[in-house]
């Protein structure tokens, strides 16, 4: 029955959002929010609900669509913050930022105008460096293996579109020989 309710908001999200009170965006804007929170900052609940979760990782995604960057301007840094604490809650803001980026640059150009397609990938291009310094992060302080396997899917669905001064001027080339590639003594 959840995840029924969560295909009705799915809808609702895609095509009546503009038309509720902004009281109501909001309120269910922090519902989910807290929701993605209370669920993926416990390993037990995590694995136990990770379908749900899945979904409500969309759900964010539909709604981030409709309201960022105008409405919800400080996601980005939000989500970076919010992972700096919690290696699960981490491995899961990492999957909200891969999707954000297959939907903003992979799979848009059905659902949304070119305009605000535009509008998107200029901020997500905007507040990659935010990004990027959260994925490096990630790869110098992480521990768990699936957070690592999380981040670098992460970075893979960025750097067909980031500009190349990231993967060039940067640490980054040197951070993924010396991380993953390193021959043990």
């Amino acid at each position: 029955s959840k995840f029924f309710a969560l295909q009705i908001l799915d809808n609702c999200i895609r095509f009546r959002w503009r038309a509720l009170p902004v009281d109501q965006r909001e309120g269910i804007k922090g519902y989910i929010v807290n929701v993605i929170v209370k669920y993926s900052a416990d390993e037990a609940v995590l694995s136990r609900e990770k379908m749900y979760l899945g979904k409500l990782n969309l759900i964010l995604v539909q709604i981030l669509k409709q309201e960022w960057p105008h409405n919800w301007d400080g996601f980005v840094p939000q989500i970076v913050e919010s992972g700096k604490g919690n290696e699960i809650l981490c491995e899961n803001n990492m999957h909200i930022l891969k999707l954000l980026s297959e939907e903003i640059f992979d799979f848009s150009a059905e659902q949304m105008t070119s305009q605000k397609i535009s509008q998107l990938k200029d901020s997500l291009t905007s507040q990659f460096s935010l990004i990027y310094q959260f994925c490096e992060f990630v790869l110098h302080n992480a521990k768990r293996p699936s957070l690592l396997k999380a981040t670098l899917h992460c970075l893979l669905r960025y750097l067909s579109w980031v500009p190349l001064v990231f993967v060039f001027e940067t640490k980054l080339i040197e951070t993924l020989v010396m991380k993953f590639f390193m021959e043990p003594a």
